[in-house]
């Protein structure tokens, strides 16, 4: 082994160059998807595939030395044949190309479970779930192949969810090193181990966050690392027993989810794809992102104050169309419409009449049966926080009722006591009696000398169960604006 000066990565060579990609779900398909044109249905099969092959592709473009593959490719014990061949294609053009691949699997699809009779190709290297491996990246030198930097990783099993810096081995080389693996990491434990880049996978969403930057000199350029033998910085014992301080400063991580490759559901909003990673000597990675996903997710909010007219409402959403239509470049789009209008006669329409399945049809008829398809997924009446003041004035059945719904959206902590209105035989599933019996779980204290107090009702909800109550007392304001009151004055 060389000395660390020598083998440092890139010192005076050209960045080293690769992408990283995770999640591309190949035995998936896209979700919450109700409708869609018929001839699209074929598509929808093929859409991760489609993903895939983009990602492929850019690899070759870009001539990169190598692709690391984080998790999460394609579940080895349920996918058909047709899945590991079309894998198998996508190795063979990087083979041909001269580049490496380097997978780690994730929870479903450990490299370990690959069936035999689909062998994998030698530009193929794969880590094991039960302990780590690694592997050199080399380059070409004046009379053999000279190793510039280091990959190590450990694929992801059923128990293992989260990854320590403390599982990986010291490393006293000096090699720029990479670690692939699948999960999530535990931030404290990434200081206690030389480890340069971290190649995670498991998050469908693209992540980055670093600790403890490369400190450098007067001159701009990084100031050497101290890696002692053992490669752990160390720590003893001082006077009177206290433990000192570590001797050397805590080292520097870089950690990067590419995300997935392809939008599934309509929660996806935003470019998805993966990463372009360029290193250079002593200086942070250049992440550059590029997109593969064949379709989006678009949330659109159309906001239209002071009228009652559902033709202004249809003519903007077909200016949002035709705008997104002209910077669509060839994938497919998903719009999910929300409406933000004030209460009247078109909120009403939009809720209670046949206004948003006819704007739907519409859209969906005019600009959901060509290619690239623009599709409509909903169209939705965003429910305001509070009504108009004067609504909560009146001396009104309206009114009282409008008053006990803000009193409880303004008290989120309060029992919704439904009990009383239930019918006395009534027994529903377990989970409802406990929402609605929430006050019995609640606890009662006594003190010595002071006579019993009322039990303090407290009902602890996840952030799910609060959005879902607050919806739900926006839903029930407005329907009691709809069935008690009148059509809306300007306040």
């Amino acid at each position: 082994m060389n000395s660390i000066d020598d083998n440092i990565l890139l010192q005076s060579q050209a960045p080293l160059r690769f992408i990283h990609a995770s999640d591309l779900y190949l035995d998936r398909t896209l979700e919450q998807v109700v409708e869609g044109p018929v001839y699209w249905e074929q598509r929808m099969l093929t859409v991760l595939r489609c993903g895939a092959e983009r990602l492929f592709s850019r690899v070759l473009e870009e001539d990169v030395e190598f692709l690391i593959l984080s998790g999460d490719i394609l579940n080895c014990r349920i996918s058909p044949p047709g899945h590991f061949l079309f894998l198998l294609e996508q190795f063979e053009r990087l083979h041909k190309a001269g580049i490496d691949v380097y997978w780690a699997g994730g929870e479903f699809d450990s490299p370990e479970d690959w069936p035999a009779v689909f062998p994998l190709p030698a530009n193929v290297h794969t880590f094991p779930s039960h302990s780590i491996q690694e592997y050199y990246v080399y380059r070409s030198g004046e009379s053999e192949e000279i190793p510039v930097a280091k990959i190590v990783g450990i694929s992801r099993n059923q128990q293992r969810r989260r990854i320590r810096g403390s599982e990986f081995p010291v490393d006293a080389g000096g090699f720029y090193t990479i670690a692939v693996a699948n999960g999530e990491v535990e931030p404290e434990s990434l200081s206690q181990r030389r480890i340069d880049f971290w190649a995670m996978g498991g998050s469908n969403r693209r992540q980055v966050f670093r600790g403890n930057p490369r400190k450098k000199g007067p001159d701009g350029k990084p100031i050497p690392m101290e890696v002692p033998e053992n490669g752990v910085p160390s720590s003893g014992t001082g006077l009177g027993g206290k433990r000192e301080r570590n001797t050397l400063p805590l080292q520097p991580y870089f950690v990067h989810y590419p995300g997935a490759t392809v939008a599934r559901t309509p929660k996806d909003i935003g470019s998805y794809g993966a990463t372009l990673v360029e290193v250079s000597y002593g200086e942070e990675p250049v992440l550059t992102f590029f997109p593969t996903s064949p379709v989006r997710w678009v949330n659109e909010v159309i906001s239209l104050e002071g009228t009652d007219d559902g033709g202004k409402l249809a003519d903007e959403l077909r200016l949002r169309i035709k705008n997104f239509r002209e910077s669509q470049k060839g994938d497919d789009l998903f719009i999910n419409w929300f409406v933000d209008i004030p209460p009247g006669v078109l909120a009403s329409s939009l809720r209670r009449g046949s206004l948003t399945t006819d704007l739907l049809n519409e859209l969906r008829s005019v600009y959901g049966q060509e290619e690239p398809i623009t599709w409509s997924v909903s169209l939705t009446l965003l429910l305001p926080e509070q009504l108009p003041k004067q609504f909560y004035e009146q001396q009104t059945i309206l009114g009282d009722f409008l008053r006990s719904v803000k009193h409880f959206q303004d008290n989120p902590q309060k029992v919704i006591d439904l009990e009383s209105y239930l019918p006395k035989d009534w027994e529903g599933e377990n989970s409802w009696n406990t929402l609605l019996l929430a006050d019995k779980i609640a606890g009662e204290t006594e003190e010595i000398g002071k006579p019993e107090e009322p039990k303090s009702v407290q009902l602890i909800q996840s952030p799910a169960q609060s959005e879902t109550q607050r919806r739900v007392l926006r839903e029930a304001a407005m329907v009691g604006l709809e069935l008690l009151g009148q059509k809306v004055v300007d306040s």
